[in-house]
């Protein structure tokens, strides 16, 4: 199968072409021979080739049955021999919930719902290549022009760290947009406030961001209410969340 052949517009999927990068991709891992690794939708093959060939244990997740099947005639020795396991099914419906880390070339249109799965399941640390503009948001830091409820959640949730910038011009098809690599090392949620209410909170916050906190939730008599809540930084957020639900507040 070419490069350019079976990529789905539906999900802005498109493909690595360029080996130094994926090899790049790896090297943030910087795991012992021997870990796993999840990769979501490994597609070709490309990073898939170079994960195993630093030695580490791959379970490919892949919905499509083409890429399947050329996983598994490329990769036979592999997968004969243990060292990679290809599973078709759809990764936000996976079953799979803990390896020691999670990779992929992630496409752009599902990005959250992929942020959000990874959120529920148990790895050391995550790289993947995002769309730009989607990267900047997921990294952003209070007072940046892209910050957002997503930088606030994922704040919480992970350690994010925005690692390289790579050009459309390493994709086939190339796309509109230029893509980036992020790391990701997941957080303990221990705030003491449920994630559904701060994320609740956030969501209604975020959809009018301009306006003073106490103007969206109507009420005036607790510590950030004249400000804006993108003048807040995510410990300040879950403040609020305290100060607004205080019956909400557990051990959690």
């Amino acid at each position: 199968m070419s490069q350019n052949q079976g990529f789905s517009k539906k999900y802005g999927q498109v493909f690595l072409k360029n080996r130094n990068i994926a090899s790049f991709e790896v090297s943030l891992i910087n795991g012992i021979a021997g870990s796993s690794v999840i990769e979501i939708g490994p597609g070709h093959g490309m990073l898939t080739a170079e994960l195993l060939q630093n030695d580490y244990n791959v379970i490919a997740i892949e919905s499509d049955h083409r890429f399947v099947d050329e996983l598994e005639y490329h990769f036979a020795d592999e997968v004969r021999d243990g060292k990679l396991k290809i599973i078709k099914e759809d990764f936000l419906k996976s079953e799979q919930k803990s390896a020691d880390y999670i990779a992929g070339n992630v496409p752009y249109q599902i990005s959250s719902p992929i942020i959000e799965k990874l959120r529920t399941m148990s790895f050391r640390k995550a790289i993947l290549m995002v769309q730009e503009e989607f990267g900047e948001r997921l990294c952003a830091k209070q007072g940046s022009e892209s910050y957002s409820r997503l930088s606030v959640m994922a704040s919480l949730s992970f350690d994010c760290k925005l690692e390289r910038k790579i050009s459309r011009k390493n994709f086939s098809p190339i796309p509109k947009v230029d893509s980036v690599i992020v790391s990701l090392v997941p957080r303990p949620w221990d705030y003491g406030i449920d994630y559904e209410t701060v994320s609740e909170v956030t969501k209604k916050m975020f959809s009018q961001r301009r306006k003073k906190i106490s103007s969206v939730i109507g009420k005036n008599d607790f510590e950030f209410s004249q400000k804006r809540i993108e003048e807040l930084t995510p410990d300040e957020i879950i403040r609020m969340c305290y100060s607004l639900y205080p019956e909400k507040n557990c051990s959690c």
